[in-house]
């Protein structure tokens, strides 16, 4: 699936919380609070008050327990109205892309002027799902047997006899793990097939962890110059994202020197909200707004669970190639921010673009992964580390867990970096 739009669609600002690793500096807050501050920063940002927005979509992939609608909240703690239309929306890890997508189309419709898109999610605060049946045979239960409940409340409940068998023989479930990086219909988890890829294609661990390190380095030059500051909208306290410490950073390391697909060299699940703010040619002659960038087109591949690790190589050549032949050349568009899910990845990356700078400020083995708001995050960094470089064409990439990529091409406007 590719489209070029030939309508203009505008991105007028772009902010995020900072990102928070687990049970680290946003642990207090849930994945509509995150939501909700990045898109109360992007409106800020826009210079858009909340009653000009006619849309919010929001991505979440671990949405159990957030309560009804985790996009509406998100958009009422973003100050928006309580009749604001929202929706939540769950594409693995191209969450965030999918609700941009999505809303540009509506855009293009004539159907709003204004909406904001981005993703959510709160690793530190995902659920731990209890299984209805027992995963084995003890004194009293049989294997399979539902558990024996009494209520607790309105939507709670506790076990009703022989608690500490019953607690024994529960299966308790990660539901991070389980609904954010394990393909059910294989029973196989995103690594696995990471694995099966390296091998495949003799990718070395000296690679990987080479590249690793610069994602690590890059990151931390990058908060430490100050680069991330402007897309960042403080949440509570806490203005800066959650680098791993220099001496954890060893520790890391050394298990790096055994393990391909380890903490030192993939990116782990974390917290964060980031927020697009979108609108029409029409909204910008109504209003006296200067857009950030206008978006060129997108391309979506879909393949086998076990294809998505080269999966945005496919996306982001499909997409050039139709830019192409529009007059754009593949040489213009010098940057690419492309999801760092596994280190494996990079050297692929690499090597198929080599004329391209690559996650400019580190990617995600260095700063975290945050599933559902992953794609908008990469898209904010994208956008400032283009303003701040002067470059004018970029685009923004993921993979998503299932198998497939989203690639998403942008122009940045006169004013923002460019002569």
């Amino acid at each position: 699936m590719i489209a070029i739009y030939d309508k203009p669609v505008y991105i007028l600002a772009a902010a995020r919380t900072p990102i928070g690793r687990f049970n680290k500096s946003l642990s207090s807050f849930t994945a509509p609070e995150l939501g909700g501050k990045a898109i109360a920063g992007a409106l800020q940002r826009a210079n858009c008050s909340p009653e000009t927005v006619e849309m919010v979509s929001m991505g979440c992939v671990v949405s159990s327990g957030l309560g009804e609608s985790p996009a509406k909240q998100a958009a009422l703690h973003g100050g928006l109205q309580p009749d604001i239309y929202s929706r939540s929306i769950e594409s693995v890890c191209g969450s965030a892309m999918e609700a941009i997508v999505s809303t540009i189309d509506v855009l293009l419709l004539d159907r709003i002027q204004l909406g904001v898109a981005g993703g959510m999610e709160s690793r530190t605060n995902a659920p731990y799902l209890l299984s209805p049946t027992f995963m084995r045979k003890s004194a009293n239960y049989a294997r399979g047997q539902r558990l024996q409940l009494k209520k607790a409340g309105a939507y709670r409940w506790q076990f009703d006899d022989n608690i500490e068998e019953q607690v024994k023989i529960s299966s308790i479930i990660d539901a991070t793990a389980y609904d954010g990086l394990f393909w059910t219909p294989e029973k196989k988890f995103m690594r696995e097939y990471a694995l099966v890829y390296a091998k495949a294609h003799a990718i070395t661990l000296e690679e990987v962890n080479r590249q690793a390190a610069l994602s690590h380095q890059k990151a931390r030059t990058a908060q430490s110059q100050g680069f991330f500051d402007d897309e960042i909208v403080p949440i509570g306290d806490v203005l800066k994202d959650d680098l791993v410490t220099s001496e954890k950073l060893s520790r890391m390391q050394q298990e790096a020197e055994t393990d391909i697909a380890c903490g030192y060299n993939t990116s782990i699940p974390a917290d964060n909200g980031s927020a697009i703010v979108l609108c029409s040619e029409e909204f910008i002659s109504r209003h006296p707004s200067r857009p950030m960038a206008r978006v060129l087109g997108f391309s979506r591949i879909d393949r086998p669970a076990a294809g998505f690790i080269d999966s945005p190589v496919e996306a982001i050549n499909s997409l050039l190639t139709e830019l192409e032949s529009t007059g754009i050349p593949r040489s213009q568009f010098e940057i690419l921010e492309i999801n760092e899910a596994f280190g494996i990845q990079l050297p692929v990356f690499v090597k198929n673009f080599p004329d391209k700078q690559i996650n400019v400020n580190g990617g995600a083995i260095a700063l975290g992964h945050p599933l559902g708001a992953a794609a908008a995050r990469l898209l904010t960094t994208m956008l400032y580390a283009m303003k701040r470089l002067g470059i004018r064409y970029g685009i923004t990439a993921i993979c998503f867990g299932g198998g497939g990529s989203y690639a998403l091409a942008v122009e940045m406007a006169q004013g923002n970096g460019l002569n």
